[in-house]
């Protein structure tokens, strides 16, 4: 994809992050600037969990997703959640814990969901920006009331 029209789809797509959505939400955003949307969860028990996403070629391609503590360091683990969509194996992409989920690059690259096109899918309401955020969200909440 050209890299101005990821640009200017992503742009459009974080424009709807609104400030009373985050705050309803407990979300911070650390980072939108293009191609990296670096979004922190925050919960009423006191736990926190960052994301960054890495959106180059949005949406050509899903974006992937980094687990990070709440300064920016990259995590060696992650809380299981019920559904198992937060993976604590290695990727054998990256050699770190991912998302397995629909949505997220690492998922689609994963030998085990290689026939599981982004391309069916990208587009919809669940796979915008806001839509995998949320989704993503949903999960941790899952784990962190």
């Amino acid at each position: 994809m050209h890299e101005a029209a990821s640009r200017a789809l992503f742009e459009e797509e974080i424009a709807k992050l609104r400030p009373e959505l985050l705050e309803s939400r407990g979300w911070s955003v650390f980072s939108k600037d293009f191609p990296v949307l670096d979004v922190g969860f925050s919960a009423k028990d006191g736990a926190r969990l960052r994301l960054r996403f890495q959106c180059d070629d949005w949406n050509e391609r899903p974006p992937s997703v980094q687990f990070l503590d709440w300064e920016g360091r990259p995590l060696a683990g992650i809380e299981r959640d019920p559904a198992s969509v937060f993976n604590n194996s290695p990727h054998p992409s990256t050699g770190r814990p991912f998302i397995c989920m629909k949505g997220i690059r690492e998922y689609h690259t994963h030998p085990s969901h290689t026939n599981d096109a982004w391309e069916a899918i990208r587009g919809g309401d669940k796979f915008t920006l806001g839509g995998i955020l949320t989704q993503l969200w949903h999960v941790w909440r899952s784990i962190h009331k």
